[in-house]
């Protein structure tokens, strides 16, 4: 019997010695891996943090407006006549942008001049505004006898700034507020929301000489 109890006991201890390494090493990993998690979770955090910081950056300094933005600096545009203009923070402007490649689209665009070119003795300032080539824009403001001034976007900077994505669009700058952008979609919807932002904007305002 007290044989037996030895070689249990014998057995154990063997056991202990041969477990003891495993138990050591596995703490060992445990406490490595514990380390580099958190080593991980710095780093990550960091990251977040920096993620946030340029995030912020990239919306202080968008290069598009959207409605409710407001003008920060005058933009200017150069007329097909030659002239430079600016629209300016302390004016009124419905900026309408066509292309000379679509019939469809210059007949919308002067159905809106027609609705809203009233308020032009009021002080709206109505510019079409178009990439086209000059003299594209030349034969089409000859041929339909255009109404409207025309301005020749000639880098697309007006289309990227007002995020143009499809024409005709309008784009309504009351006082330098963006009041209303609307694209070939949504034009016949929000005429009438046009039309009552023009008709706020200048109500009680006598006609310009």
């Amino acid at each position: 019997m007290k044989k037996l109890k030895l070689k249990v006991k014998a057995g154990l201890l063997k056991s202990w010695w041969l477990v003891l390494p495993l138990l050591v090493l596995s703490s060992w990993w445990g406490y490595k891996n514990y380390h580099q998690f958190e080593q991980c979770q710095a780093i990550n955090q960091k990251l977040m943090d920096e993620l946030k910081k340029v995030s912020g950056q990239v919306r202080a300094q968008k290069r598009f407006l959207e409605e409710g933005d407001r003008l920060s600096t005058p933009l200017p545009l150069s007329l097909l006549d030659g002239q430079l203009v600016k629209i300016e923070p302390d004016e009124t402007y419905l900026l309408i942008f066509i292309s000379t490649g679509c019939p469809a689209c210059l007949e919308i665009a002067l159905d809106v001049y027609g609705k809203v070119h009233r308020y032009e003795e009021k002080g709206l300032r109505i510019i079409s505004i178009s990439r086209n080539l000059v003299e594209e824009l030349v034969d089409m403001t000859s041929a339909r006898n255009w109404p409207m001034a025309v301005a020749h976007d000639t880098t697309g900077q007006l289309h990227r700034l007002f995020q143009i994505d499809g024409l005709p669009s309008v784009v309504f700058i009351e006082h330098g507020v963006i009041k209303l952008k609307a694209n070939t979609l949504s034009i016949d919807r929000r005429l009438p929301e046009l039309k009552e932002m023009i008709l706020a904007a200048f109500v009680g305002q006598p006609s310009r000489p």
